[in-house]
Order: C-alpha cells, then structure tokens, then sequence
C-alpha cells in the first residue's frame, strides 16, 4: 500500500486488522503475538486488493466514525465526512440553552447529522427526509443502533414533495448537507469519491445551486420563528446561499468555518419580521 502511494497505509492496515480480529489498539499493544488464521489473512488481503483499486478505506470497513459515534455506510450513502461536524456543533451552540423540540433532515443519508443531534438531545424529535428508500433504510438502521429511532420518522421524498405539506407542522431546526458540486465538475472529482459515493449525493445541478434553491423557497413555511436552518456548503458557495437566503427575505445569522477555516455551514434564520 505504501508502494502504492497510499500515505496513510499504517494507519489503514491497523484498521483492517482491527476490525477482521475484532480487536482494538488496546489489544495489539498488550497481546501483539496474537496468531492470524489463514482464514482471517485472506479477508485481510481482500481489504488490502480492495483499497489498492481505490476503494474508501471506510467503504471497505462499512462503518466510519462522526460525532464519535459509529455509522453503517454503503454504496447507497454519502460518506460522513469531519467537516460536517461543524454543522452539529454549530446547531448545538444556537440551542445550547434550550434544545429544539422538532428537527427536520433534508437528505439525510447516513442519519449522521441528526441521529448526533438527537444523541445530544433526549427529548428532541426528528423528521429524516431523503430520495432514496435504500439510504432511508441505512439511516434507520444506524437510528436503531444508536437507541434513537422511535424519535425519528423516516420519509422517501425530494428537497420539494408532497411531504411537506403532510407534515402539518414546522420546525425548531432544519438540518441539510446538500450535494453541492456542479454537474460539470463530477468528472473531475477524486476517483474514490465519483466511483464510490452517490452521484445523487454529489451533483448540484448545473452551479451546484439547485438543491439549495428548492430548500430555501420552503424554509419561511417550514421553519419556526425563532427557528434556524444550517446549510452545508461547498468551497466559495457561503456567499452565494447566503444571497440565496437573503434574497428570499431570510436572515443570514452567520457562516461558520470548518477546522481548516473555510466556510462551511450557513445559518439563517427568519428575522425580526
């Protein structure tokens, strides 16, 4: 692996190793004599030919750590990735007082942001919305595992649908990580991202915009006053939701950086009037 330019190789190989012996680091440091069965050194080597193609290391393993919590993934699911904390920490700092009592999920795939939300919060309920029925059943799953699903209800539908006027309520907190990368550019995305994660995840339409179009025209029926939305955002687009949002008569309440200080989340919110 390392041959084959893979700079995190040691750490990768551990991982694997781990999680085929159902061992922890704790394991290895006290008993590193531990005997590998032939049978456990195939599946090893299977992983280490998987990821030599270029497979997510986390896509191999089927699970990846967010929030400190572990989430099922597969190929019907975005990969979680760090920078979405930001999200949860920014919606956990809004309400920090006073937690939300109805929480809605646009595309929620994995569950990753609000199952975390809901781990934080023991009497908030959740709505997790999302296209796909097989990723709808992933987020259910990581839900159960978690001991939060009987405070989610889980809904097949588009950012716009029939759902929402279903719903008869609105919400404390809406939550979306949205895709957001322009149709034109999927063809020039990292091969482990365009080969193994969604394309519906990813393509943002022609400017990476349309999600977030049909998501903020809603926003003054779905959200409560008082309320606040947090928008992930792609590199250089916080400014252009924000004028989304502002131009849709919203307010911008702030655009939160990620570890690396880019602009991450927006949150918005419905003002004064």
């Amino acid at each position: 692996m390392k041959a084959a330019g893979i700079d995190s190789a040691d750490l990768e190989v551990r991982l694997f190793i781990k999680d085929v012996l159902g061992i922890t680091d704790t394991d290895i440091l006290a008993g590193p004599e531990r005997p590998v069965s032939e049978k456990e050194s195939q599946k090893i080597e299977l992983m280490v030919q998987r990821r030599l193609k270029g497979e997510p290391v986390f896509r191999i393993l089927g699970e990846r750590e967010f929030w400190g919590l572990p989430f099922k993934v597969t190929p019907d699911t975005l990969d979680p990735r760090p920078d979405t904390e930001t999200l949860v920490e920014a919606a956990l700092k809004r309400f920090k007082t006073m937690p939300p009592k109805m929480i809605l999920d646009l595309g929620t795939g994995t569950g990753c942001i609000l199952i975390s939300l809901l781990h934080e919060w023991p009497e908030s309920q959740g709505f997790a919305v999302d296209i796909s029925e097989k990723a709808l059943l992933v987020a259910q799953e990581n839900a159960e595992r978690h001991g939060v699903a009987d405070r989610i209800r889980f809904i097949q539908g588009d950012w716009q649908g029939d759902w929402s006027a279903a719903l008869n309520d609105s919400f404390d907190l809406i939550v979306s990580n949205p895709p957001y990368i322009p149709s034109g550019d999927i063809p020039n995305l990292e091969s482990e991202v365009k080969n193994h994660d969604p394309i519906q995840a990813l393509d943002g339409g022609k400017d990476g915009f349309q999600a977030y179009e049909k998501i903020i025209s809603q926003l003054s029926s779905l959200l409560k006053r008082g309320g606040a939305v947090f928008l992930e955002v792609g590199f250089n687009q916080g400014e252009n939701v924000a004028r989304l949002a502002a131009d849709s008569c919203l307010s911008v309440e702030g655009v939160h950086p990620d570890l690396a200080g880019i602009p991450r989340v927006v949150e918005i919110s419905l003002g004064e009037n």
